[in-house]
């Protein structure tokens, strides 16, 4: 499969971003793969909330032998055992709680920050959108093909490198509003036939 470049209107130097970042000769400079590269998974735990469940783990542990105590324990000691139970229980709720809310908070300021995508699902639509986009070598821009994402998505303009992730970012963004991503399967991925 070819495309052809908006710019240029050549197929000649055209290949996929995928492609292009794959190759062993490494032809592409590293700011250049650094700008052309899938944008990075969004991390789903704030430090600081990683650090709270953990400590909510191991709260847990001695949680679990109190309740095992309290199995085992006579009449004299059940409501001791009973007790040492329920204060580990509700340090175990409220560090798990805390850490919920952590990793909320983080996620809310992500938003605010304008920083997108901020969900694993997010992530995944532009990853799908990077997957098919092409770049011409010799013009050096990147384009995404008519029907590339969906039977009714129009070419791309020519994008200078710069404004590469911007611009997954925005059609990821719409793509998740419009519904989902719908893969073109029987419409051309190309500009330009292939003989």
């Amino acid at each position: 499969m070819t495309a052809a470049c908006p710019s240029c209107s050549t197929a000649d130097h055209a290949l996929p971003v995928t492609a292009a970042l794959n190759d062993p000769r490494e032809e592409l400079d590293r700011p250049t793969r650094r700008l052309l590269d899938v944008p990075r998974e969004p991390k789903s735990l704030s430090p600081a909330g990683t650090v709270l469940y953990v400590l909510a783990g191991l709260a847990a542990v001695p949680a679990l032998a109190a309740f095992f105590a309290l199995l085992q324990a006579e009449s004299a000691e059940f409501a001791y055992t009973a007790g040492v139970l329920v204060v580990y229980l509700v340090i175990v709720t409220v560090l798990a709680v805390a850490g919920r809310l952590v990793r909320e908070a983080a996620r809310k300021r992500r938003l605010e920050q304008g920083g997108w995508p901020v969900s694993y699902e997010q992530w995944t639509l532009v990853h799908k959108v990077w997957r098919v986009a092409w770049l011409c070598r010799a013009c050096r821009v990147a384009f995404f093909p008519l029907g590339a994402l969906r039977p009714d998505f129009p070419a791309s303009p020519p994008l200078r490198y710069e404004h590469f992730q911007d611009w997954l970012n925005e059609t990821a963004r719409q793509t998740e509003l419009a519904g989902g991503f719908l893969p073109a399967t029987d419409a051309p991925a190309t500009g330009t036939p292939t003989t």
